[in-house]
């Protein structure tokens, strides 16, 4: 058994990947044969995720805050506590706070062949906004 104590490996999110402030707390892996892994999320308002994608999916539970979500070619919309998200495998995507609220949320994914993401270009403000559609990639 191993417990991770909430908060004590806090990181921010790099920019490579995030664009605004957001923090990642509890990050868990588990070593092979297990697949499963994921964090606590937190997302300063008007943070949010670069276009990703799993190769197993992804499972987002909201335990804080307001957020947005879009799929590719797909509307933004509202997430809050208690939501639960799934991305199905290859779906491209993003998610984060909405622009007046934090957002956080546990994230779950597993991996294939050890990779979880595929983190892809960043959602620009327009697309954030709302002022465009798709991934404008």
């Amino acid at each position: 058994m191993e417990i991770l104590r909430h908060g004590s490996e806090p990181a921010a999110g790099p920019a490579e990947y995030f664009t605004g402030t957001v923090e990642i707390a509890s990050r868990f892996q588990r070593a092979a044969p297990a697949r499963v892994g994921g964090a606590i999320v937190t997302f300063a308002a008007g943070a949010r995720t670069a276009w990703h994608t799993h190769p197993l999916g992804q499972t987002l539970i909201v335990t804080a805050g307001n957020g947005w979500v879009q799929r590719e070619g797909g509307p933004i919309e509202e997430i809050g506590v208690g939501d639960v998200v799934w991305f199905p495998p290859g779906q491209k995507h993003w998610h984060g706070a909405t622009t007046d609220s934090a957002m956080t949320h546990v994230a779950i994914a597993e991996a294939l062949d050890g990779r979880q993401v595929d983190w892809l270009e960043h959602v620009t403000d327009a697309q954030y906004l709302g002022r465009a559609t798709g991934s404008g990639g």
